[in-house]
């Protein structure tokens, strides 16, 4: 049975997504931190199920440095925006969606590229790459994700297919590889954080929505 949103759950999808990007991370009380050192170049703040408290303590911080963001998860984004809007907090996104999926039900080989591409594959302990690349032209990369296992869990991220070959299904593929690869590992279940264009993707592959993700500034 698939996992629920929870303060650990998000931990570690937080120490997975920072690990495969290399971010810095730290923990202040209940508020995980990354240093997004490829985009802000700030600090980027993650909590599941904030209090009122907990919303305005990280919307003084933000207040005092412009360039940092909070994304917060809960049971019902709409309480959660309401109680960032009363302490000054603004929503940058509301779009993207935690997903779960039990990874028993998927591939345990990698699947075989489309005809034309070819597969390339990297591993680096618990973290792997995939990209896919036509055969012509092996400097391109059509589509691509990175996984990271950590504490039982697949980390998903970076599911990214170029422009120019959507809608050939080269990221189920690379969703398809990159279960295979985890499952190298001692996990049982894959999080990602999915965006609108990718839920539809995912919940055709087995990935079920544990809830909203909303993103803020000051």
């Amino acid at each position: 049975m698939a996992s629920n949103a929870s303060d650990e759950l998000i931990g570690t999808w937080v120490a997975g997504w920072a690990g495969a990007r290399g971010y810095e991370t730290r923990n202040e009380g209940r508020v995980h931190a990354a240093l997004r050192h490829d985009t802000t170049e700030d600090w980027e703040y993650v909590i599941y199920g904030p209090s009122k408290e907990e919303l305005a303590a990280v919307a003084e911080t933000l207040a005092k440095h412009p360039n940092r963001r909070l994304t917060a998860f809960d049971d019902s984004a709409e309480n959660l925006v309401a109680m960032a809007t009363e302490v000054g907090l603004q929503v940058t996104a509301d779009d993207e969606a935690l997903m779960v999926t039990e990874l028993a039900v998927h591939d345990v080989e990698v699947p075989l590229p489309a005809d034309g591409f070819i597969f390339q594959i990297e591993r680096d302990g618990t973290h792997a790459y995939v990209s896919l690349h036509p055969e012509d032209n092996q400097e391109v990369v059509a589509a691509s994700g990175h996984v990271s296992a950590v504490d039982g869990y697949a980390i998903f991220d970076r599911i990214i297919t170029g422009a120019d070959f959507r809608r050939q299904g080269l990221g189920t593929l690379i969703m398809r590889a990159l279960a295979s690869l985890a499952q190298e590992h001692d996990v049982d279940e894959g999080l990602l954080i999915a965006s609108v264009d990718g839920q539809q993707l995912y919940a055709s592959l087995g990935w079920t929505s544990l809830g909203k993700v909303v993103m803020f500034k000051a």
